[in-house]
C-alpha cells in the first residue's frame, strides 16, 4: 500500500509522491527535509553570495554555484543576459569534459539529471528537476555569453526547423494512406460491380 498525504489545497488523500493533485490539479510542495547546503563536488558548506539582488549559494573551494529554479530562470533571461553590461556576448562553445560524474541535488540528495543548456550550448548543467541547478565555476557566465549572443534564438530555431521537417514527413505519410485507401477501395468497389 502507498503512503497518503492531504492535499494542500482540496484536503483529500492522495498518494504521497504526487507532484500535482489528480482530484484537483493542484501543485503541491515538495516534502524534502531540507539539508544543509553541501557542495556536491568538495563536500563543502556552500557560502550565501548576494549579487544585484540576487541570493546564491556558491562554494568556496571549487567555485561552484547553486541556483533554486527561479533563480536560475532569473539569471539565464535573456532580459537579464542583455541588460547586463559585464556579459560580453562573445560565446565560444568548449569541447565537452570526457569524465562524466552525476552529482547529488544540494537539497534532497537525490542525483541530478545532466542536461545541455539550450540543447546546444555546450554547457552541460546538473538538474534537480525539484530544486534547481548545479553549475561548476565559470558555466553561468557561459550561459550568459551563449544567451547575449542570440544562442536561444538559434535554439528556437533549430527546433522550429526540426518540427517543420516532422510535419512535413508526417504530411507525406498521411497521403501515402491516403493514396492507399482510394486504391483499396477502388478495387473492393470493381470487385463488387464486376463480381470478381
Amino acid at each position: 500500500m502507498y503512503q497518503t498525504k492531504k492535499c494542500e489545497h482540496c484536503g483529500k488523500k492522495i498518494n504521497r509522491k504526487y507532484r500535482i493533485c489528480p482530484l484537483c490539479g493542484a501543485g503541491q510542495s515538495d516534502e524534502v527535509e531540507l539539508i544543509p547546503a553541501v557542495c556536491p563536488r568538495c563536500k563543502v558548506n556552500l557560502e550565501i553570495y548576494i549579487q544585484k539582488g540576487e541570493e546564491y549559494d556558491i562554494c568556496p573551494s571549487c567555485g561552484g554555484l547553486w541556483l533554486d529554479r527561479d533563480e536560475f530562470r532569473r539569471a539565464t533571461a535573456e532580459l537579464s543576459a542583455y541588460r547586463d553590461k559585464e556579459v560580453k556576448g562573445d560565446y565560444k562553445q568548449g569541447s565537452a569534459s570526457d569524465s562524466v560524474k552525476y552529482l547529488p541535488c544540494v537539497r534532497c540528495s537525490k542525483i541530478m539529471n545532466r542536461k545541455n543548456f539550450a540543447k546546444i550550448s555546450g554547457v552541460i548543467v546538473d538538474e534537480c528537476a525539484n530544486h534547481g541547478v548545479w553549475l561548476d565555476a565559470g558555466e553561468l557566465e557561459k550561459i550568459r555569453n551563449f544567451v547575449a549572443d542570440g544562442g536561444l534564438e538559434r535554439a528556437q530555431d533549430r527546433e522550429i526547423e526540426k518540427n517543420r521537417n516532422e510535419l512535413r514527413d508526417l504530411a507525406t505519410r498521411v497521403e501515402q494512406t491516403a493514396f492507399t485507401h482510394k486504391i483499396i477501395h477502388f478495387w473492393n468497389l470493381k470487385r463488387w460491380l464486376f463480381g470478381g
